[in-house]
């Protein structure tokens, strides 16, 4: 079983990996925040230690985002990135059912690029990252490597990008591979996801 003390820790330890510290002065109840602010960069990452057990994807996803606005607010000049966390209990959902919980395109009220569902009392694991690898994707492989380390259970989707999107990135990745010989949008990387035959596939990089 993964106690909350426990999940703390490994949330602590992942973003501290991308130099996030711990937003202590915050009281949001049920949550701990860790925050990484400069000039041209903010991402947070959220730990939500639920009280009951979520039923509804959408109803999660206006509470996750709901104190989410209420403590971090985007600047016009840069855009703001969350990960969050939750400790919500067993959840029954579809891949389309989560990701409704992350974006696709940037979103000028903040970008959710993953979520993370535990239920520690079943040690099982529910996840969802969007299409493009960011500057928080490590901190999402590096949460989902300890607690499989733990001996949880990983379930770990992609939220693809739709047609309009594959056309523009593509396009733009056609013209930055010719001047600089690598794409302009770095695709995620997941050694979680399933594999042709429906086991996870842990050999792929997990680092960035």
């Amino acid at each position: 079983m993964t106690t909350l003390p426990e999940l703390s820790a490994i949330v602590d330890s992942a973003a501290a990996q991308k130099d996030m510290s711990a937003r202590t002065d915050l009281s949001e109840p049920n949550w701990s925040f860790w925050e990484r602010r400069n000039l041209n960069m903010h991402r947070v990452v959220g730990l939500f230690r639920g009280s009951q057990q979520a039923t509804d994807a959408r109803r999660l996803d206006a509470e996750l985002r709901g104190a989410l606005a209420r403590n971090f607010k985007r600047a016009w000049w840069r855009g703001i990135a969350y990960g969050v966390v939750a400790n919500v209990g067993a959840v029954s959902w579809t891949p389309e059912d989560l990701k409704i919980l992350v974006d696709a395109y940037e979103n000028e009220k903040g970008t959710m690029q993953w979520v993370v569902l535990v239920t520690g009392e079943t040690r099982k694991v529910t996840a969802v990252h969007t299409w493009i690898e960011g500057y928080l994707s490590p901190v999402y492989r590096d949460i989902l490597q300890a607690l499989a380390a733990r001996g949880c259970q990983i379930t770990s989707v992609m939220k693809e990008k739709d047609g309009l999107l594959r056309f523009l990135t593509a396009v733009a990745d056609g013209r930055t591979r010719a001047l600089t010989g690598h794409g302009a949008f770095p695709e995620f990387r997941d050694p979680f996801s399933a594999s042709k035959d429906g086991a996870p596939n842990s050999t792929r990089g997990a680092s960035s």
